[in-house]
């Protein structure tokens, strides 16, 4: 009879094994490179109208995360927004990104830049 705990020990052994072989991917990058990176990216706030049920919120948030230039898309149903995070050189993007909202049958309401 083989010992499951033994297994698992061994399995575990076998996959750090075989990322350990090609690099280290649960490296952390230093603190400068984060905040260079950080300051690249820009949070503006977007008001919807219509969004009126989770499935419609999954939607919106599906869509916007595939406009170019879009690194991150959270929606905050109880207010009824969309908070998106953006490469900051993209100077058109919000506009790309309330005309995919719109293109949903939703209403996209004026960006309020966080930074």
């Amino acid at each position: 009879m083989t010992d499951p705990l033994r297994q698992g020990a061994v399995a575990v052994l076998a996959v750090a094994a075989t990322f350990g072989s090609v690099g280290r991917p649960w490296a952390v990058e230093d603190p400068p490179a984060l905040s260079r990176r950080a300051s690249e990216l820009k949070v503006a706030t977007i008001p919807i109208e219509g969004m009126a049920c989770l499935s419609c919120a999954a939607s919106i948030k599906r869509t916007v995360r595939k406009v170019d230039g879009v690194s991150d898309a959270e929606i905050d149903f109880v207010r009824r927004s969309l908070r998106v995070t953006y490469a900051s050189g993209r100077a058109l993007l919000l506009s790309r990104v309330k005309t995919a909202i719109d293109g949903l049958g939703y209403k996209a309401g004026t960006p309020v830049l966080e930074r």
